[in-house]
């Protein structure tokens, strides 16, 4: 009976491994191709704007500011309809939709003429591209376990940041090769290209992302077995239909104490992200060339990219988040006060910039693992959770290029660097918090453990042994043997 169970467990381990690679195959796949488009689509206005959009249609520093400004208010204004949309819809017509608009608007962008023109584009931009982002990771969340999650957010946060080094080798190719074919400047034929991969993106993710477990059709009986019992996928509370209103999920929603900060440090976080995003323009406006001033991004976005996928292995590895966030954060941070000096020569900005980007940007896969671990296990709560931390987010991106980091003639981002300075510090005070309160609350459930349960002497010694190690390796710990 023995070798029986024991030969059952090795053939769900087996079929398991089996259902993971095929979620790997379709759903990850999607989301990291769909980020790295999505970032190449967003990153691409700036690119065109130092490779001769700017004087094609003479636009002042203000006005490229305003264009980010308008995106952002799009993007604001549809993020959490979109993502409770997406939790009553099937995501996999739900997200290609979104991919098929965005791809029309970037064609729309090679034929633009006037800065008007541009403001209503990057406008429904924003509307058509708000949901992927924190659709795609609530999704990752739905299939995925906590020890699988963080290495598969670093994935995909990876090929964000490959998106971003890839706009400015395009726009470098486009100026090299097609600027004024058929009569076509080369920033005209970025944006041609980009909507030819969101246009591939979008067929792949209609004919190969799942949906939830008990509706996607190519999932096989025992598949979706499997995906119930892991418990990603449905909560046994989520399997017969609920009748609370979104009012009084709002309003449990708003009493989770941890959603406030983590608010709070994502929002902070992407502020101080924001003194990456000038490396192209401070690099144009300290004399190089376009086609300079492009390539310069593509090193700091690949040591950014490798950071991010070692920050989430790590992350996975130990079990624990806020190591894998205040180590590199704390470097981010150095960065930041580095900038906000802003000692020439360019060389020493450069070494700055990059130190920023690979210590912040290798942040952002954990903080959305650790936020879709603790924050609920409910699935409508949890896309509602995740599209408010993306809102704040984009909230600070309302107004920071306008104060924080104008364009002009002669770039003044001193206060952009302290800002970015003050922006790390709120973050790894959030991230301190959300660890100090799932402690006390792991504590709490420990000792009420103990008083419900009278142990086994085996549960005393193994207690005994773990509390000789430090709170982050016992917290592991814990959880592998759990599961």
């Amino acid at each position: 009976m023995e070798t029986q169970t024991h030969a059952e467990k090795q053939q769900y381990l087996e079929d398991e491994r089996s259902y993971v690679a095929k979620m790997d195959k379709r759903l990850l796949l999607f989301a990291m191709l769909g980020n790295m488009v999505k970032t190449l689509d967003n990153s691409n206005l700036g690119s065109a704007f130092i490779s001769g959009m700017e004087e094609e249609l003479e636009i002042t520093g203000k006005q490229y500011n305003w264009m980010g400004v308008l995106f952002m208010i799009g993007y604001l204004s549809m993020q959490i309809p979109s993502n409770i949309l997406l939790s009553k819809c099937r995501p996999s017509l739900y997200l290609p939709l979104l991919e098929s608009l965005w791809c029309i608007l970037t064609i729309s962008m090679a034929f633009v003429k006037s800065v008007k023109a541009v403001y209503v584009i990057r406008f429904c931009l924003g509307l058509a591209e708000s949901g992927f982002y924190p659709g795609i990771v609530f999704l990752l969340g739905t299939w995925y376990t906590k020890k699988e999650l963080g290495k598969r957010m670093a994935l995909l946060n990876l090929c964000g940041a490959l998106g971003t080094g890839l706009s400015g080798v395009v726009q470098a190719v486009m100026l090299k090769t097609m600027d004024g074919v058929w009569g076509i400047s080369g920033w005209r034929w970025m944006f041609l290209f980009d909507a030819l991969v969101t246009s591939a993106l979008a067929w792949f993710g209609y004919s190969y992302l799942p949906d939830y477990p008990t509706t996607t059709l190519w999932l096989s009986k025992s598949e979706v077995a499997i995906a119930i019992q892991r418990g990603t996928g449905l909560d046994s509370r989520e399997i017969k239909k609920e009748d609370t209103s979104r009012w009084n999920k709002l309003k449990t929603l708003a009493g989770n104490k941890y959603i406030y900060p983590f608010i709070c440090g994502w929002a902070s976080l992407h502020v101080a992200l924001g003194a990456c995003h000038v490396l192209g323009i401070t690099a144009k406006k300290s004399g190089y060339d376009a086609v300079t001033a492009n390539l310069l991004t593509t090193p700091d976005t690949l040591i950014t990219m490798v950071t991010s996928l070692c920050n989430g292995f790590i992350g996975d590895r130990l079990q624990s988040r806020i190591w894998c966030l205040l180590v590199p954060a704390s470097f981010g941070l150095l960065g930041c006060i580095l900038l906000s000096a802003f000692v020439q020569p360019f060389a020493f900005l450069y070494f700055a910039f990059v130190i920023t980007h690979a210590g912040l940007g290798s942040t952002t896969s954990v903080v959305m693992t650790w936020a879709s671990e603790i924050i609920t296990s409910n699935m409508e709560l949890r896309a509602m959770s995740i599209a408010a931390m993306n809102t704040f987010s984009s909230l600070m991106w309302t107004w920071t290029p306008l104060i924080l980091w104008p364009v002009t003639d002669a770039p003044q981002y001193y206060y952009g660097f302290r800002a970015s300075v003050l922006a790390v510090i709120i973050f790894l005070l959030s991230m301190v918090s959300v660890y100090y309160m799932s402690e006390n609350e792991r504590r709490k459930g420990r000792y009420n453990r103990v008083l419900l349960e009278e142990p086994s002497l085996e549960d005393e010694q193994n207690t005994m042994a773990l509390t000789h190690l430090p709170p982050l390796v016992q917290r592991g710990t814990n959880e592998k043997s759990s599961q």
